[in-house]
């Protein structure tokens, strides 16, 4: 489990002495496609740090609507809102793109939070980050189209995953961007007439990435710049917190 808890950016920062204090209460676990990790508004027993796998952050519109706020892969956790004095979620946690994660008790996080002061910097910093790329997911479900956004969307999946073929269909993705799974097949298959992407059965390959940044909007470049200046900032927490 050590090397794993390496591959996730908030954990590789922890200093020995708080990654001993995690150990005992830290579990490798597998998720899979559509699991919930947490719903909004009730306790959240565990903190997810994706190491190959993606949790999105989710709002339920209505009874039959989800759209996603904001995703989080190897370079944060769900959960990191437990730092702010709540241990309740604040929205749906979905897995997105299934895989390995840490799950480590949201109890001990809270209790330990006096002895844990790397990761409580970095849990408050990577809520920055969530709450920059949620505005930016606000306003690109209000003005931007749904090529763009489903563009934009399977290029923050593979920025996240670091992989270019994903198990889903376009009833799930049009779940995801807010938009009526009609279009979202339709804007599926012309992306595949251009060979911006292949399909299969319930799966999407990205083929051509700059092709799919041309049809993307500006928020997925907007996105990763704030999650690059995260990982800056995150790297400047891990140093003024090292044992050395």
């Amino acid at each position: 489990m050590l090397r794993e808890m390496t591959q996730n950016y908030i954990l590789a920062g922890l200093p020995a002495q708080e990654r001993e204090l995690l150990i005992p209460a830290s579990e490798s676990v597998e998720i899979h496609l559509g699991e919930t990790l947490g719903d909004a508004g009730r306790p959240l027993p565990f903190i997810h740090f994706p190491v190959t796998s993606a949790i999105s952050m989710t709002t339920l519109q209505d009874h039959e609507h989800m759209v996603e706020v904001t995703l989080t892969g190897k370079e944060g956790s769900s959960g990191s809102s437990v730092v702010l004095g709540d241990s309740r979620s604040l929205c749906t946690a979905m897995v997105q793109i299934p895989g390995t994660a840490i799950r480590i008790s949201t109890s001990t996080v809270i209790d330990e939070i006096s002895r844990l002061p790397y990761l409580a910097a970095a849990l408050f910093r990577h809520n920055l980050l969530l709450m920059r790329t949620a505005v930016i997911s606000v306003g690109c479900s209000r003005f931007h189209t749904v090529s763009q956004r489903l563009a934009r969307w399977l290029k923050a999946h593979w920025y996240r995953a670091g992989i270019e073929t994903f198990p889903f269909s376009a009833q799930f993705l049009a779940a995801q961007v807010g938009a009526d799974a009609k279009v979202v097949a339709e804007t599926l298959q012309a992306f595949e007439a251009d060979k911006v992407i292949r399909t299969g059965h319930n799966k999407v390959t990205i083929a051509d990435h700059d092709a799919l940044g041309r049809h993307a909007c500006e928020c997925y470049e907007l996105a990763r710049v704030a999650s690059g200046e995260y990982i800056v900032a995150l790297q400047a927490i891990a140093r003024s917190h090292s044992d050395a």
